[in-house]
């Protein structure tokens, strides 16, 4: 029963990806009926969520082409913050990093927050150890980062990113660790992230990571260095937003990366797209001076975000509506006329 759904549902989308083809093929004639049409059928026609979130952002595509797309359409169609390596928020007229509150199921709490608290305690005396040890000062700094991390608690994903760090340079330095040290440290990494499974946000985080090849990686990487150095030079923006966007760059660049460091990545991107867009499209705001500041945010990502970092965005499962954003507002901008120049007095 269930193999038979999987294959009407992959009939279904195979026709329904035919059907946006051969619209995109005829671009030159495409009328606003023919997108309706479409739009019926996907509403009605039975697929995974996700791949009818993925037609409709290019339906949005169209609609932007046609000059159909008004601002409410886009607010409509933008997804809110999803847990990810860092998430950002407004203080006053500054965007900062937000902490995101450490959840999970009700009947699962007692067992999470013991085995959290068990590993910042066991992470304390591991700290003690490497401090009297003379192991690299960079595996000292990994631990220190991490146990940083587990006293805040103010981010599980942060929790297992870190510790994933901690376990890749430990196996690095691995020759250079008596075995009784190198057994502590090992087995603290396991504890903290059997740990961070007890948390459903990053359980989530870990099952949706996905891989993308190594060009679209190095598109998206420089492309956030290129936003990094716009925002380091913006009052507006708090110097911890910029940080966080290097540190997921500095994963990505590890030469055992793998796809949960592309997910902080890709992750953390669509979050402050995500805040961007929806205060500079939201009807209601806290102070318009709030609403300049995400407008001039969204200039940042779009002159940072290369043709090659949209395509790499397309390629990640639920990140497809960047691409479409980002078309939206750059037909805005490219729309609206030049203020006048102001004419010298006659002398």
């Amino acid at each position: 029963m269930q193999r038979a759904r999987k294959d009407h549902f992959t009939a279904n989308l195979s026709r329904l990806r035919a059907e946006v083809q051969r619209l995109l093929s005829k671009v030159d004639t495409l009328r606003a009926p023919d997108i309706a049409a479409l739009e019926l059928n996907l509403s009605v026609i039975p697929i995974q969520d996700l791949d009818r979130s993925s037609l409709n952002n290019l339906l949005l595509g169209m609609k932007i082409g046609l000059n159909q797309l008004g601002p409410e359409d886009v607010l409509d169609a933008l997804p809110g913050q999803r847990p990810a390596a860092f998430q950002f928020g407004f203080e006053g007229e500054r965007v900062v990093v937000v902490d995101q509150p450490l959840r999970t199921r009700e009947r699962d709490k007692d067992i999470a927050v013991a085995a959290l608290e068990a590993a910042t305690e066991k992470g304390a005396y591991v700290g003690e150890q490497l401090a009297l040890s003379n192991c690299s000062p960079r595996l000292k700094d990994a631990f220190r980062s991490l146990q940083d991390k587990l006293e805040a608690r103010a981010n599980i994903i942060q929790i297992g990113m870190y510790n994933q760090t901690c376990g890749r340079v430990l196996r690095g330095d691995v020759e250079e660790l008596s075995p009784t040290l190198f057994e502590l440290l090992r087995s603290h990494v396991d504890l903290v992230f059997a740990a961070a499974s007890q948390f459903e946000a990053w359980r989530v985080f870990r099952e949706n990571a996905v891989d993308i090849d190594r060009d679209s990686v190095t598109a998206l990487s420089q492309s956030t260095i290129a936003l990094v150095r716009d925002l380091r030079a913006r009052r507006d923006a708090d110097p911890e937003v910029a940080s966080a966007l290097e540190i997921v760059v500095s994963w990505t660049e590890d030469k055992d990366a793998d796809k949960r460091d592309v997910l902080a990545l890709t992750g953390t991107l669509q979050n402050l797209w995500s805040l961007a867009a929806k205060s500079a499209l939201a009807k209601e705001v806290v102070s318009e001076g709030r609403k300049l500041v995400a407008k001039a945010i969204i200039a940042a990502l779009l002159a940072a975000t290369t043709a090659g970092a949209l395509a790499a965005f397309a390629k990640v499962p639920g990140a497809e509506w960047i691409e479409t954003t980002a078309a939206y507002f750059k037909s805005t901008t490219e729309a609206t006329p030049a203020p006048p120049a102001h004419k010298s007095a006659t002398p």
